[in-house]
């Protein structure tokens, strides 16, 4: 995990009460890695002037 992230996210738990156990950073790192790939994939597509209809999928792909 880069470091700036990490700092972020100890010091957003931090406000929030929160202290990460052992192993909590590197499991939100996959999880923000793979939300930040979908991100710049779904960024790079150029829609132009088309609406987007997003749907939600909850189910977890990231194994």
């Amino acid at each position: 995990m880069e470091k700036a992230l990490e700092q972020s996210l100890t010091a957003l738990l931090a406000r929030e009460g929160l202290e990460p156990k052992a192993g909590d950073l590197e499991q939100f790192s996959k999880i923000i890695e793979l939300y930040m790939s979908t991100l710049k994939t779904l960024h790079s597509v150029n829609l132009g002037a088309e609406e987007l209809g997003p749907v939600f999928k909850p189910e977890w792909t990231g194994k």
